[in-house]
């Protein structure tokens, strides 16, 4: 599980994680993983990417 998102690469594994976890069967283990994923990844996002 992440704890943080710090470079493109871990950007890029938390989507992929993100999206395998979408795609399969819901649990709530994978649920809590999927709303952190969110938080960290909008983070990355607001600290990292330039929307002009």
């Amino acid at each position: 599980m992440f704890e943080q998102i710090e470079t493109d690469e871990d950007y890029r594994k938390a989507l992929k994680r993100f999206l395998d976890i979408c795609k399969a069967p819901r649990n709530v283990n994978e649920e809590i993983e999927l709303n952190l994923l969110v938080i960290l990844m909008e983070k990355y996002e607001r600290e990292n990417c330039s929307y002009n």
